[in-house]
């Protein structure tokens, strides 16, 4: 679940969730493990509107780029991926990532990880954001448990405790 391969691309694509929920538990800076990320509008759009001051996070933040999506590609992956329950913010994400070539996609919604997978993207959310930090020596073990566990008791991330479990143990195998 959270191992995949990990060999980071220059460039990933996100959703807000990620966004979302890293900021609320005060770990945006896990996100520098990306050299560049892009975000559709939409995207940007649903993070401005959730909170301000991330918004202006966003725009200082020197790896993350707005970027436009063509209203037409969205659509036309609408119509392939009606089975699942996508918002625009996520179609738009997948879409830019078929667009661009890049396979890591950056969400915590699972239907939004089922349609990529689908495609054949490789999806990650916070959980295995934490993870990867941790293994890239972003940060330490105990500041990525601790990640973990505010994951679970402060962000509005639907996450089991089961989940972060699994998070932590991935932790371990790499201490």
């Amino acid at each position: 679940m959270l191992d995949g391969d990990w060999s980071m691309p220059d460039e990933t694509v996100s959703n807000s969730g990620p966004l979302i929920h890293l900021a609320q538990i005060n770990r945006l800076d896990l996100l520098d493990v990306f050299p560049e990320i892009y975000i559709p509008e939409e995207v940007y759009s649903e993070v401005s509107a959730f909170d301000a001051s991330l918004k202006e996070k966003l725009d200082r933040a020197k790896n993350i780029k707005k970027t436009a999506v063509a209203p037409k590609n969205s659509d036309q992956l609408s119509k392939k991926l009606k089975r699942f329950n996508l918002d625009l913010g996520e179609l738009q994400a997948i879409s830019l990532c078929l667009e661009f070539g890049k396979k890591l996609f950056l969400t915590d919604d699972l239907d939004a990880r089922e349609a990529a997978a689908e495609l054949g993207l490789d999806p990650h959310g916070s959980v295995g954001i934490i993870v990867l930090a941790y293994r890239k020596k972003h940060i330490n073990y105990e500041d990525a448990e601790k990640a973990m566990h505010a994951l679970y008791e402060i962000s509005n991330l639907f996450i089991t405790k089961s989940i972060i479990n699994i998070g932590i143990a991935e932790l371990k195998k790499h201490k």
